[in-house]
């Protein structure tokens, strides 16, 4: 089961809500943040089949990590090709990498704000997408 709070931190990155978001991580830094990568890594793979379905082509994938990129200046930094393998793993699990955990995280993160951004969801359709990734999640 995944703690309502990790859930709230991501409706609170994806709704641009900052001191909402910081006081739910403060909780979370406290009551710790168990369950987040796991429920980091369905949200991406729900935001990856989203965005880009099973037949993204790798120019399209270089767009979005170009843009994305863009638009994180300043954060931590995301490495193009791993975020491009990344993706394209998600997209065709045929494909390999090798990416330092820190880094799938930046980049699993980056690109969840990005896509559910973007697509300025309505409460409901964010709702259903946050519960679909946690159900996701809480399996095996």
């Amino acid at each position: 089961m995944i703690k309502p709070d990790l859930i709230d931190y991501v409706r609170t990155m994806v709704r641009s809500d900052y001191a909402a978001n910081e006081s739910v991580g403060a909780r979370l830094d406290a009551e710790g943040w168990d369950g987040f990568p796991r429920f980091l890594a369905a949200l991406f793979f729900v935001a990856v089949d989203r965005r880009f379905g099973e037949t993204a082509d790798r120019a399209g994938v270089i767009k979005f990590v170009a843009d994305l990129r863009a638009e994180y200046d300043g954060g931590p930094e995301i490495r193009a090709d791993d975020a491009e393998s990344l993706i394209l793993s998600t997209i065709d699990p045929s494909l390999d990498y090798a990416i330092s955990q820190e880094m799938i995280g930046r980049i699993q993160a980056a690109t969840v704000q990005k896509i559910f951004t973007e697509e300025d969801l309505a409460d409901v359709e964010l709702e259903a997408l946050l519960s679909e990734a946690a159900q996701l999640a809480s399996r095996g």
